[in-house]
C-alpha cells in the first residue's frame, strides 16, 4: 500500500522562494500563471518518497488584511489629533510643519485622499490574490487553500508587514491532520515549526522538509536549520527543474 503524503505550504515562505529565484516572474502576478500545481506538487512528492501517494495540498495563506492608520479623524473637526497621527510619518510631517488654518485643513485633506487611494488599490490586490487562489483550488482538487491570520499594510510607506498566526495554523494542522497522512512534505524555511515537527514525529509520522537552490547552485538564503536537521529528510529543488514546473 502507498503511503499517504500530505503537502504542507507556507504560503508567505514559498512566494518568498518564487520571487527571490526568478528574475523572469512578475511578482505583482502574486503566483506564476501558468503553473500547473497538482504536477509541481506530485513531484516535491516523488523526490520525498518512492511510491508515495500525495493525499493534499495544504497551502496556509492571510485571511485578513488590515491597514496602519486604520482610520482618519476628520480634518475638520479633530485637526489636531489628525495633524498628529499624519506627522508620525515624515514625509507627511515635512508638508503640514509650516502649515496652518485652511492651509493645513486643505493640505490634510489631500493626505488622507492619497492614502485613502492607496488603501482602495491595496484592498483590490487583495481581493486579486483571493481570486487566483479560489482559482488554484477550483481547478486543483487536491489544493485547498487555509487562511488564518493578518497582515499590516502600511499606507504611508507602501508597505506589508509580517503574517500573523499563519504559521500557527499550519503547525497545528500538521497535528491535528497525522490520521491522514504517513509522510508530512513541508515547503517551508521557518524554524517555528520546529516543535510540530517534533510532535508528529513522536507519533511516528515521517516528516520532510524541502529548499530550493538558486541558478548559482546554492541554497536560497532563509532555510532553517534546526527545522532541516529536525525532519526525516530534506530535499533540495534544482532551480531549472524548479522553473520548469513552474512554466516560468
Amino acid at each position: 500500500m502507498a503511503q499517504r503524503i500530505c503537502v504542507f505550504v507556507d504560503g508567505e515562505n514559498f512566494r518568498y522562494s518564487i520571487v527571490n529565484l526568478f528574475d523572469q516572474f512578475n511578482s505583482n502576478d502574486y503566483l506564476p500563471k501558468q503553473a500547473n500545481w497538482d504536477t509541481l506538487f506530485d513531484w516535491f512528492v516523488s523526490k520525498a518518497i518512492l511510491g508515495g501517494e500525495r493525499v493534499r495540498t495544504y497551502w496556509y495563506v492571510i485571511q485578513l488584511l488590515d491597514f496602519f492608520p486604520y482610520k482618519f479623524p476628520s480634518a475638520e473637526s479633530n485637526p489636531e489629533v489628525l495633524k498628529r497621527l499624519l506627522c508620525k510619518d515624515k514625509w507627511s510631517h515635512s508638508q503640514l510643519k509650516e502649515l496652518e488654518g485652511e492651509e493645513l485643513t486643505a493640505k490634510m485633506k489631500e493626505i488622507v485622499g492619497r492614502l485613502h487611494h492607496r488603501q482602495n488599490s491595496m484592498r483590490y490586490r487583495f481581493e486579486g490574490w483571493r481570486k487566483l487562489q479560489d482559482g488554484i483550488s477550483s481547478r486543483w482538487s487536491r489544493v485547498e487553500f487555509r487562511r488564518a491570520g493578518a497582515i499590516t499594510y502600511n499606507l504611508f510607506d507602501d508597505s506589508l508587514g509580517k503574517e500573523k498566526a499563519v504559521d500557527v495554523k499550519l503547525a497545528t494542522d500538521l497535528i491535528v491532520l497525522r490520521d491522514i497522512y504517513d509522510v508530512a512534505v513541508i515547503v517551508s524555511g521557518d524554524q517555528d515549526y520546529v516543535p510540530a515537527v517534533q510532535a508528529v514525529k513522536d507519533f511516528g509520522k515521517i516528516v520532510v522538509n524541502v529548499v530550493f537552490r538558486a541558478r548559482n547552485g546554492k541554497l536560497l538564503p532563509g532555510g532553517a536549520r534546526r527545522l532541516n536537521q529536525l525532519t526525516d529528510n530534506c530535499i533540495e529543488i534544482n532551480y531549472d527543474e524548479f522553473r520548469q514546473h513552474l512554466n516560468l
